[in-house]
């Protein structure tokens, strides 16, 4: 057996597999096999024994046939068959035997007999114990003197070649000191185990022979909220084991550099380059390739833990893993991992399924869906700090991740390939942070650990100062590009380490861990796309844009390009712009929403990095475009000449002359003679105040919006679909892991719910309850005409809309009686009709204007509108003054436009016309204007431009915006819901109270009378 020391190999080995290695892709690919694989030699047929080699995961054979060496039982290493001793056993096939006459003693190390009490035992050759409970069977006294001539087993005290076990119970050769002596050259023939002074050196009890000086070591561990820390164990070890590894290739040794190595961030990397001359054991491990001789490099005794032969983008980017991953079904990850002790035993193949690779506790369905295909993963937690000294439940163990797959090129073989590890916390030989930077300056690694609360310790036997763990785990997995196939590159782990205090941790403090799995795909084709489309779409939203800017100054009169055109070419752009950002962020939004989770075979994950920073950007872009626009529309609204023209006459008088009674010519509104008027002021205010009522409605009810909204997202449970997983059911129980919500899902879903169910409000409204329950826009006209009132719109200088309100009746300052009758007789069709143009029904226009008539409004309204404003800082007279020329206007006004519309003005008068289905289309009107203007049929309400009535597309894609830049900022449909709500009331109270005062400044009615 192997002599027990700190490398001995423990009896803990679960699985063994086997590996072979694919020189094609640099060590990482390798060939699993069954763990029975390995021939342990106890068949004759055999031929040569086989042991588990842990440093290549392959069964190597051992350096006899199998008569001689048999495997080990826990598998790692070759021993003599029983009846042979050892000549050498350096571990793995570096052993000797050779063939005993009687018996073979307990250590395997002589030919022994047995004395009197003992018997030999025929099936391990050995002597048994004494049948005297009150003695040991022993070979040697104390002192080391064998007890009898001819190596009778016997008792005595250790001497000679012998030194006391741990247990002082037993005297054991020191095997490990004799053998380094015989192996001298020449051979050393001391048969004591006290070293010799001046000849050989004392490391962990073996007494290795003084070789050339390693120079000065450094046995610090770094630590990154302090200066680094002595370390006893690797004082009191990293020598023995790097003699043991590269002087007599014993594999465990390798291992146990090589985790020396990892304890301390691999600092150094792999160069033969010292840090700050001195001598770390990365660079103890570094110095084995280049002085253990060739043939033991065969034997593959050095494990590797630099992924070296290629760069991290290379190595990253391979695709040689065959599997075609899917959604549907779900597929979850086989991953494999290969333990290690501290002292390099290889411990075991586990799974890491079970949170054995996450710190933070929880059930196992949750820390198992980690690993599903497809699920971005996050799982943080607080663990208190002083826990993390707890060797038992937090051992320092190291770990080597694989992947298991079956290679369809090594016919349907089940293949393992590494998983490749990116250290933050790693410096380079220049001790640069070399891991922070690119992808191409990356080193990456194989092995890792989780907590170190035993390599911390500076004395033997206390408690650790400090501890390390692992903050940050990320599990990063890339779909190959260019394909649709669902294969993917080889992932990797990126790992952050942090450490904490002894003091801090009694203090009570805590430590918070996360562990994350994430997804990638090259987004080179999408970000083509998403170019494209933006500037496709984006440039002809800015001819649209000038468009409409053209046919705005067409309309306002502007003849150049001043600053108001310009002005409103910003203002329309904004219009434009944010429509058409909504659409690409919207319809990327909802595609990658809705075949992210129906994919079966994977081709697509979420969006990340900086194009989704840039599809975000152009998203909270809309919505700020689309607030300024909404802005302008307030203002333009709010800033609209509005007059209401009154047909009533004063009872006695004859009424207004007719369209072409000719005679009135342009003095009939010219030359106003002051005097008492009969007719009331009452139906002009009840008109403006309807007016005033009808500024916001809209076409949807907001509250129903945000409540039906809000039902389907939060109560019906849509919004558990927008979970980044391919999981796309609702109302997911309480034991299901939840994945983290995808800002871009969870906008894709809020679009599309707002949207529908805006759409079917519309829907109802237009068609159900306008039609059949009541419709206040038309019941306005009705109104108009009942009232004997029109309404005289001019949204912009030479363009407005005209509400004709004339009575057929010719009156309508009248009684109830007579109302009535009035009611009755247009039921019975026995008055004509109430368009404008004789027996027709139109009562809606559109208005091109002709210059004259603005410039005569202008004239009239203008000073008024001066001498009221001066009027309110000189007093009460002042302000009398004002009002009676506010009168005097109003009446100025409203004989002028009557007699505009009755063609009652030789220089100012109009035509009737359709616009042609081209001006429908591009609501432009394409005729040049002289001194005649033009009123075009309506839909019957165009004059719904100027209310929230007629611009619903734009409040409701606003409100959308809002609603998902409020989510996207606080993750919370239902905050997201109130306060949509209450912007949409402010909104419409501005307006409000704008449409108020512009609606009492422009008709020249007393705002007080305005309810």
């Amino acid at each position: 057996m192997a002599p027990r020391n700190a490398f001995h190999v423990k009896c803990s080995f679960v699985l063994i597999v086997v590996v072979q290695i694919l020189l094609s892709n640099g060590q990482l690919i390798s060939k699993y096999q069954n763990p029975n694989a390995c021939k342990d030699g106890s068949s004759s047929s055999d031929g040569s024994a086989e042991f588990f080699n842990s440093a290549t995961l392959t069964c190597s054979p051992c350096s006899e046939n199998s008569t001689v060496q048999q495997q080990s039982s826990d598998g790692l290493n070759c021993i003599c068959r029983p009846g042979y001793r050892y000549l050498k056993n350096f571990g793995g096939k570096n052993v000797a035997c050779e063939p005993c006459p009687n018996a073979v003693s307990a250590d395997g190390w002589e030919c022994v007999t047995c004395g009197s009490g003992t018997t030999e035992d025929p099936n391990t050759r050995q002597c048994t114990t004494c049948t005297d409970t009150q003695t040991i069977s022993a070979l040697r006294q104390i002192d080391g003197q064998l007890l009898n001539s001819g190596k009778e087993i016997s008792c005595e005290t250790c001497t000679g070649e012998t030194q006391p076990n741990a247990d002082q119970n037993q005297c054991d050769r020191c095997s490990y000191t004799l053998s380094l002596r015989a192996l001298q050259s020449p051979p050393v023939t001391t048969q004591t185990c006290p070293c010799i002074a001046g000849d050989e050196i004392e490391i962990n009890n073996i007494c290795f022979p003084v070789r050339d000086a390693l120079g000065t070591l450094d046995f610090s561990i770094p630590l990154e909220n302090e200066n680094a820390i002595r370390s006893v164990y690797l004082e009191t070890n990293m020598q023995a084991a790097f003699f043991m590894c590269r002087y007599y290739s014993n594999i465990t040794a390798c291992q146990a550099l090589a985790n020396m190595c990892v304890l301390t961030m691999y600092a150094g990397g792999s160069s033969l380059s010292n840090i700050r001359n001195l001598v770390t054991a990365c660079y103890l491990y570094a110095r084995l390739s280049a002085e253990i001789p060739s043939s033991n490099l065969a034997d593959n005794v050095k494990p590797d833990i630099f992924v070296g032969e290629r760069n991290a983008d290379d190595v990253l980017e391979d695709g040689s893993i065959e599997t075609e991953w899917t959604m549907d079904p779900p597929m979850t990850f086989p991953f494999l991992a290969s333990t290690y002790a501290t002292d390099g035993t290889f411990l075991s193949f586990e799974s890491i399924n079970g949170g054995s690779l996450q710190l933070c506790e929880a059930s196992d369905t949750i820390l198992n869906a980690a690993f599903v295909f497809g699920t971005y993963y996050s799982h943080s937690c607080q663990i208190p700090a002083l826990s993390l000294w707890d060797e038992v439940k937090y051992p320092l163990k190291f770990y080597e991740i694989y992947l298991l797959y079956t290679s369809t090129t090594s016919g349907s073989q089940e293949t393992i390939h590494l998983i490749p590890n990116l250290i933050r916390n790693y410096r380079d030989r220049d001790d640069n942070l070399a891991n922070q930077d690119t992808i191409k300056d990356w080193q990456l690694v194989t092995r890792f650990f989780l907590v170190d609360n035993f390599a911390t310790k500076t004395v033997a036997g206390q408690v650790a100062p400090h501890v390390r763990y692992a903050k940050s785990i990320t599990l990063t997995v890339s779909l190959l590009p260019d394909t649709s196939e669902g294969r993917i590159s080889v992932p990797y782990f990126d790992i952050e380490y942090d450490d904490i205090s002894r003091e801090r941790a009694e203090a009570g403090e805590s430590v918070q861990v996360d562990f994350k799995v994430s997804y990638e795909m090259s987004q080179s084709e999408f970000k083509e796309n998403f170019q494209i489309a933006i500037g496709t779409i984006s440039s002809l939203g800015v001819v649209y844009a000038g468009f409409r800017t053209y046919v705005w100054s067409r309309r306002a009169g502007r003849i150049t390009i001043d600053f108001p055109t310009l002005a409103n070419l910003v203002f329309f752009l904004c219009g434009t712009l944010s429509n058409c950002f909504f659409v690409v962020t919207y319809g990327i939004a909802f595609y990658f929403f809705i075949f992210y989770k129906r994919q079966n075979v994977v081709y697509l994950v979420h969006l990340d990095g900086k194009d989704y920073e840039n599809w975000y950007i152009i998203f909270v872009s809309a919505f700020a475009l689309k607030l300024v626009a909404l802005l302008h529309m307030i203002i333009m609204q709010c800033s609209a000449d509005i007059f209401l023209v009154d047909w009533e006459r004063p009872k006695g008088q004859p009424p207004l002359p007719h369209p072409g009674a000719g005679g009135a010519g342009g003095d009939t509104a010219s030359t106003p003679k002051r005097q008492k008027s009969s007719v009331s002021i009452w139906r002009t205010y009840f008109v403006a105040n309807e007016w005033n009522e009808i500024q916001t409605k809209r076409k949807i009810n907001r509250v129903l919006q945000i409540f039906m909204v809000l039902f389907f997202l939060v109560v019906v449970g849509f919004e558990d679909t927008t979970t980044k997983d391919p999981d796309g059911t609702v109302n997911k129980g309480s034991d299901v892991y939840l994945a983290e919500q995808s800002p871009m899902f969870r906008m894709a879903l809020a679009c599309t719910v707002y949207l529908l169910v805006a759409v079917v409000q519309v829907i109802f409204f237009v068609f159900i309850y306008e039609r059949f329950i009541t419709d206040d826009i038309r019941e306005f006209v009705d109104l108009c005409s009942m009232s004997n009132i029109s309404v005289f719109v001019m949204a912009n200088g030479e363009f407005g809309y005209y509400i004709h309100g004339r009575s057929v009746h010719g009156r309508s300052d009248v009684g109830m009686r007579e109302m009535c009758d009035m009611i009755k007789r247009e039921e019975e069709d026995l008055v004509g009709q109430r368009g404008l143009v004789p027996n027709t029904e139109p009562q809606t226009f559109l208005m091109a204007l002709p210059k004259r008539l603005r410039q005569k409004y202008e004239t009239v309204y203008m000073p008024v509108q001066l001498e009221n404003a001066s009027a309110a800082t000189r007093g009460d007279q002042a302000r009398m003054i004002g009002r009676d020329k506010s009168i005097d206007a109003y009446g100025t006004l409203n004989r002028f436009f009557c007699a505009f519309i009755d063609h009652s003005l030789r220089d100012i008068d109009y035509v009737v016309k359709e616009k042609t289905f081209l001006e429908k289309v591009l609501d432009t009107e394409f005729l040049e204007l002289s001194d005649q203007g033009i009123f075009y049929n309506d839909n019957g309400h165009s004059f719904d431009n100027v209310l929230f009535y007629g611009n619903e597309m734009m409040l409701i894609i606003f409100d959308t915006l809002f609603f998902c830049v409020v989510d996207y900022m606080f993750t919370d449909y239902v905050l997201a819901g109130i306060l949509t709500y209450l912007v949409s009331e402010l909104m419409c109270l501005v307006r409000d109270v704008g449409g108020k005062k512009n609606l009492a400044k422009k008709t020249l009615v007393d705002e007080r009378f305005l309810i």
